[in-house]
């Protein structure tokens, strides 16, 4: 009932919405104090804002598809979606507003009205969902789908039956997988893949083909594909059929051109960007806080024995591009010279050069360690854009051209000022193990975990157990 009737109701949802938006203007105007009855006898302004918002609104949901039932989308890119239909229709309205001039419907207004309807819309479709969800598990709305697998696929399929809140039935699997065969046998058909694929979908009813081998033809898969696209069935190619040792293809675009892309960094652009937009704002109010302490602390540098307050070191930032770090001087002025007499010392393993009671460090020098206020003048770093408040500390060339090739990869992101490494025990942690958490890190990256990080590194600077 609800296959057959799924584009109608996704009208009605878009429509649905629509009001939804239009009654969160109205109850935004009423919240403000400007919804009155003498406010709607004689001014029209609010009803030229619903008659060009209905269209907008409609357009924009539709756009972005935010109608359709979708079983397997992610909550965040629900929340994203909504986010660029609010943010575009009410940067919209207020160049309206601005343009026929209208008093009583201020920029201020608008936002509220913004963050309402994002609010509103948002729990609107994670309702639905939540109602859709407890629907298909008791058989409506359901998707019929064939699958072409191996022995690899059993993952995915196990995944099927179990998620029935997807609301997928399999009605066939074909295979020639002896595994797949002794698995499933008696609780779905099998059909060989040797019998006609445009026989098995035709004779029966089949809404979506998911084609799960990990080896294939091209043009046996093109040929699938067209006999598939002729009745109107839906063909689907796993994600795991393009996977390289658990990387992840995601479609780009270059010039229209349509690519399978393979990155081993983070891909959230929008997170990434607004990551940088944090970086930049959150550096800047941190120099105006601390820029007094950075004044005493080179003024004491200066009074200790006289040399620079600054000690800059070529380091390797992202893509090996290289760029002066800046530190509080902690060491004697000769530091690197004397670093060969002292070599046999070394605590760290693997190509890092560390000793905790290095001799070469100054009095203040070893304070400054202990807290990590020498690294404060790394913020300058990040305002150029060499650096991160948070990412994997840069190393020096020489250590660069010791490393092993698949460590390379941590030096895919732009550097950071603190990491995973440096509020987990630092020198105590193997050479391999701090690789290790910088490739977690690269691979599970978030704004979430970035935050948790910096709590961890205000708890180091206050205990000072910096090496």
């Amino acid at each position: 009932m609800f296959k057959s009737r799924e584009p109608a109701l996704e009208r009605i949802s878009v429509v649905f919405q629509v009001a939804l938006t239009i009654f969160c203007f109205y109850l935004t105007l009423w919240a403000s104090g400007v919804l009155t009855l003498n406010y709607l006898l004689h001014n029209k302004e609010h009803m030229v804002i619903t008659f060009i918002m209905t269209p907008i609104w409609f357009g924009l949901l539709e756009f972005f598809e935010m109608g359709t039932m979708a079983r397997i989308q992610r909550y965040r890119t629900i929340i994203h979606k909504y986010v660029l239909v609010v943010l575009i229709g009410v940067g919209a309205i207020i160049l309206l507003v601005e343009l026929f001039e209208f008093k009583s419907l201020g920029t201020s207004l608008l936002l509220k009205f913004a963050l309402l309807n994002h609010v509103v819309l948002s729990w609107q479709k994670v309702i639905g969902r939540l109602i859709m969800k407890y629907l298909r598990k008791r058989g409506f709305n359901i998707r019929l789908i064939i699958i072409i697998a191996d022995d690899d696929s059993i993952p995915f399929i196990d995944q099927i039956i179990d998620t029935s809140e997807w609301g997928y039935n399999i009605v066939g699997i074909i295979t020639d997988s002896k595994k797949v065969k002794q698995t499933y046998d008696g609780v779905f058909p099998m059909f060989s893949e040797k019998k006609n694929f445009a026989n098995i979908i035709d004779e029966h009813i089949v809404d979506e083909v998911i084609f799960c081998k990990q080896h294939f033809q091209t043009k046996r898969i093109r040929k699938h594909i067209d006999l598939c696209r002729e009745i109107g069935v839906i063909f689907h190619i796993h994600n795991n059929v393009f996977s390289i040792d658990g990387l992840k293809p995601a479609v780009s675009y270059i010039n229209r051109q349509f690519l399978l892309s393979f990155k081993n960094t983070p891909g959230n652009y929008f997170g990434l960007k607004l990551k940088g937009t944090i970086d930049f704002f959150l550096t800047i109010f941190i120099l105006i806080c601390v820029s007094p302490f950075m004044l005493l602390i080179g003024l004491l540098i200066k009074l200790d024995d006289g040399g620079p307050v600054l000690f800059k070191q070529t380091r390797v930032g992202k893509h090996g591009r290289l760029f002066k770090l800046l530190k509080f001087r902690t060491m004697v002025i000769n530091a690197e010279e004397l670093q060969k007499d002292i070599m046999d010392q070394n605590e760290q393993d693997g190509p890092i050069f560390k000793i905790k009671n290095d001799p070469r460090i100054t009095r203040i020098g070893r304070f400054l360690r202990k807290t990590s206020l020498d690294e404060l003048p790394q913020f300058i770093n990040v305002l150029l854009g060499d650096m991160s408040i948070v990412g994997p500390r840069p190393p020096i060339p020489s250590e660069v051209k010791l490393y092993e090739r698949n460590l390379t990869r941590r030096l895919s992101i732009n550097p950071g000022i603190t990491c995973i490494w440096q509020v987990s025990g630092r020198n105590n942690i193997s050479f391999n193990r701090w690789m290790e958490m910088d490739m977690e890190y690269i691979d599970n990256w978030s704004l979430a975990l970035d935050f948790v990080i910096i709590l961890k590194t205000f708890r180091v600077i206050f205990i000072g157990n910096g090496q």
